[in-house]
């Protein structure tokens, strides 16, 4: 009988081979070739490994002596050496640009090789900022077609938003530690490095007898059926939909597996070069010395160490640009926030009262809630016209007199009009403590429209905190586009603060933005955009955005007491 996954992780490599080497150079006989072996091997009714083993494999068709050579090697050592020489010539993320519908590989080509552009995250921000349209052969018509086509292949790969893939990971991670099957254990993948869109639960662990590890993890109340098992691994998707892995280690190999699952592909490539100009090899679980004898990694710290480069953490293994960092940056952490900022009530379109989510707010430890429940134009929304403005601040003032020293600050999401204005007069704006500043309507705009609306609202004299610049909603509507270097200016000359909204359904801005953003001056809010109690606990959502954008406390606003946080709003 075949052994088809043998066979599929052989075919695997040729196909992968082939991809890169018609995206690194112009070689479509060799391309072909490859291609052509791993359609064979698929199709094969008997097992490669039999086939080897009995000296048989030249007797496929197609199959060459140099495609023989690299299958045995495959087999006799779980890698191909030609392989991994072509992954440090294309990043591997790369190859996710060739399932972007509207692209040919010569366009791939020119936008890797050309451009830099080595990840569909990349060839994203590339087409929001608006520098693919300015491409020779390209242009604004093919540039929203990429955007529309990266949109469609999130729905198509089976996405599922972070808070949902996070939920299932650490309960899944508990009920495995519970066992008692295990010994260390941790959450990989996409959810590790706060990815705001996740494939797949990855968890890794490890044990002295994988197999009982493994039979504990299928056991997990809410999983379904087996995709597949093997002694230390397995494939299981949950009832949510969502699928979920397990790979088991022996116990001195947890540290180069966990960094090996965390990702991402790119950063992993780069960490193996840099391994190599060490005089080492990094496997998927094994850092190695040129004689084969294992490094000791205590954690992954040492491990980093070990390759000449300081720690890494999780959110910024993207392969954009951590490599270049001498010393590990202090991010913001959860802890570091002091006040919520973007939240509404029953005044508006909460489903909680505002007593509620401040009370909530103070349980969590926060020092601060800054209200900001809908204005007069949005009808849609029970919007709150100057009448009843002056009711919801009489209520903040009992409440303050009750929970102080926590402190309700007085605050407003004003929609930003067609032409730019908001829909209060500035006599009604200067009742306010913190005026956030958005568009929900008339979205359907060109990039320059788009771009022109928001900066003139961010010259308006009370405007303080843009909220969801973009206006997206993952995995269901893609956002107007921005200039964002041209947003980003203004915001900083104007000193308004840039929120990153930590609604999992929006997390926008964008990560890849941020690092950008800050470097031109601006300052950020992290912001749940709760619309009940329960939304208050989205915020370390928004804080792995931030850490992904390389932020620290310094940047984030509501890291700050009320008192100062209120002075940094202030203009003039």
């Amino acid at each position: 009988m075949t052994d088809f996954k043998e066979n599929a992780g052989i075919a695997a490599t040729f196909t992968e081979m082939g991809r890169l080497l018609e995206l690194s150079a112009d070689e479509p006989a060799r391309v072909r070739a490859f291609l052509r072996v791993a359609d064979i091997l698929l199709t094969s009714a008997e097992s490669v490994g039999v086939l080897a083993r009995e000296g048989r494999l030249r007797a496929l068709p197609g199959i060459s002596a140099a495609a023989e050579r690299i299958i045995l090697e495959w087999l006799e050592t779980g890698r191909v050496e030609q392989l991994e020489r072509l992954r440090l010539r294309v990043p591997e993320t790369v190859l996710d640009l060739l399932e972007v519908e509207v692209l040919t590989p010569a366009q791939v080509r020119t936008l890797s090789l050309e451009c830099g552009i080595a990840s569909a995250d990349q060839l994203r921000e590339a087409c929001l900022a608006g520098r693919i349209a300015d491409m020779d052969g390209f242009g604004v018509e093919i540039e929203s077609h990429i955007l529309q086509s990266l949109h469609s292949l999130d729905e198509r790969q089976g996405r599922h938003r972070i808070n949902l893939a996070s939920a299932e990971a650490e309960r899944m991670l508990g009920h495995l530690r519970a066992s008692g099957t295990v010994m260390e254990s941790s959450v990989a993948g996409r959810v590790r490095r706060c990815r705001e869109l996740v494939e797949k639960v990855v968890l890794v662990a490890s044990a002295d007898t994988p197999h009982a590890a493994v039979s504990a993890f299928l056991a997990t109340p809410g999983s379904g059926e087996a995709t597949y098992r093997l002694h230390s691994s397995a494939r299981i998707r949950m009832e949510s939909g969502i699928p979920a892995v397990l790979h088991v280690t022996q116990p001195e190999r947890f540290v180069p597996s966990l960094v090996h699952h965390t990702g991402s592909r790119g950063h992993h490539t780069m960490l193996r070069y840099h391994a190599e100009r060490r005089g080492l090899r990094l496997t998927s679980s094994q850092l190695l010395r040129a004689g084969g004898e294992p490094v000791p990694c205590r954690d992954e710290e040492a491990l980093y160490r070990a390759v000449g480069l300081p720690w890494i953490p999780p959110e910024l293994r993207e392969n954009t640009g951590e490599f270049d960092v001498r010393k590990t940056p202090r991010l913001v952490e959860p802890a570091d926030l002091r006040g919520v900022v973007h939240c509404h009530t029953t005044w508006s379109d909460g489903r909680d009262t505002l007593a509620d989510m401040a009370r909530t707010a103070r349980e969590l430890g926060y020092h601060y809630l800054a209200v900001t429940d809908h204005s007069q134009s949005a009808d849609y929304a029970n919007g709150l016209n100057r009448a009843r403005v002056l009711k919801q601040h009489a209520e903040i003032d009992r409440l303050n007199a009750s929970l102080a020293p926590f402190r309700v600050l007085k605050g407003i999401e004003a929609e930003i009009r067609v032409n730019g204005t908001l829909d209060y007069d500035d006599d009604t704006l200067g009742l306010f403590d913190v005026v956030v500043v958005s568009i929900h309507t008339d979205t359907d705009m060109s990039r320059r429209e788009a771009t022109r609306r928001v900066i003139r609202a961010l010259e308006q004299p009370r405007a303080m905190i843009l909220a969801h610049p973009t206006g997206r909603v993952l995995l269901s509507r893609p956002g107007y586009l921005l200039d964002m270097d041209a947003v980003a200016d203004a915001a900083a000359a104007n000193n308004v603060a840039v929120e990153i909204n930590a609604n999992p359904s929006r997390l926008d801005l964008d990560w890849r933005h941020l690092r950008r953003a800050r470097d031109r001056g601006v300052k950020f809010v992290i912001g749940p955009d709760a619309h009940q109690t329960a939304g208050l606990w989205n915020m370390p959502f928004g804080v792995g955005i931030a850490r992904k954008g390389w932020l620290t406390p310094d940047d984030i606003l509501n890291c700050k007491p009320a008192g100062d946080f209120l002075k940094c709003l202030r203009k003039g």
